[in-house]
């Protein structure tokens, strides 16, 4: 009987052991991951060849938190620009609002398209739609949110034929 309790405080101390070992192990990452700055990279926008840098539903994987929303037609927004983006894994949705809030709006783990800024056009296709970088520099005030109805004016054949885009209808 003694060799059995024995045994099975053995066990426990085995098992408690283990847990604490884990827990330890997790918390140690967290409080790290808290701390340590992530790798930065840079964005290249290429405001030419129909900016395939741009695109927001690309770019989200390289995202911290993969559980970022984009909303408002952020999904098929693709961001042209001249100029690269120095940023970090944990910052990027946050510095490319910041960069082009002409076209973007940030709130914590929202990324939301300007409905209704002048900076922001659709394809001839409908289904995707244009950020000016250049133009977007400056934030035209809330009311360029919109509505989720909006509708977003056509791009014009000059900015299609800037950005590489093809511009037949």
């Amino acid at each position: 009987m003694a060799r059995l309790k024995k045994n099975g405080w053995a066990l426990l101390l085995f098992v408690v052991g283990v847990v604490a070992t884990i827990w330890v192990t997790d918390v140690y990452g967290w409080l790290v991951g808290q701390f340590e700055r992530s790798s930065p990279f840079k964005i290249d926008f290429q405001a030419t060849r129909r900016c395939s840098g741009g695109e927001l539903i690309d770019l989200r994987r390289h995202f911290a938190d993969q559980s970022l929303k984009l909303e408002r037609g952020a999904d098929r927004l693709i961001i042209c620009d001249p100029d690269a983006l120095q940023t970090n894994v944990a910052d990027a949705p946050r510095d490319i609002a910041n960069a082009f809030p002409g076209c973007l709006n940030y709130r914590t783990g929202v990324l939301q398209m300007l409905r209704s800024s002048d900076t922001v056009c659709a394809l001839p296709s409908g289904d995707s739609y244009i950020c000016d970088g250049e133009a977007a520099a400056i934030y035209p005030g809330s009311s360029a949110l919109g509505a989720e109805t909006n509708a977003i004016a056509p791009c014009t054949d000059q900015l299609l034929t800037q950005f590489g885009f093809d511009t037949t209808r």
